[in-house]
């Protein structure tokens, strides 16, 4: 009798160990939360060398917020004036051959700059998860355009 009740208890810890051991992880993203962007040098706006500069930045997709997807750019002026600065960024979802999750968001920085100053701005935006692939450009010829897919930055969406 006292061997049978030992044996329930050892199956039931056993039972109890082997389910604690062998169940899965909490549910939780395997990829980086932020891809940085490459960097990309410009003229500036109608080719003019006053409004030239360098724009950096990084794709940020939470894990606490599935679905969403904020864009964050750096413009480094390398001189000082009233230079029109919008950064571009151009979107496409892996998700859907008909266009559902891509597109182009449009973020304007401050009018006026100053040399070596960073203008700096965001903006978030629902995208499909899976994966996704985004080039940032600013609103003049710049490196982006020399060599678009080495600007092209692929990252999964949660």
């Amino acid at each position: 009798m006292i061997r049978t009740a030992v044996m329930r208890v050892a199956v039931v810890a056993s039972a109890a160990i082997a389910s604690i051991v062998g169940a899965p992880a909490l549910a939780h993203a395997h990829h980086p939360e932020i891809t940085p962007l490459p960097v990309a040098y410009s003229l500036g706006e109608n080719f003019s060398v006053p409004c030239s500069g360098q724009l950096t930045g990084a794709v940020r997709t939470p894990h606490d917020r599935p679905g969403q997807v904020t864009v964050s750019v750096s413009w480094l002026p390398f001189f000082t004036g009233p230079c029109h600065n919008a950064i571009f960024v151009n979107y496409s979802s892996a998700s859907g051959t008909d266009g559902i999750g891509s597109g182009t968001r449009l973020i304007v920085l401050p009018f006026a700059s100053r040399a070596f100053e960073p203008l700096t701005g965001e903006i978030t935006f629902p995208m499909p998860s899976g994966g996704a692939s985004m080039t940032v450009t600013p609103n003049a010829v710049s490196t982006t355009y020399l060599a678009p897919l080495a600007n092209t930055v692929r990252f999964p969406v949660a």
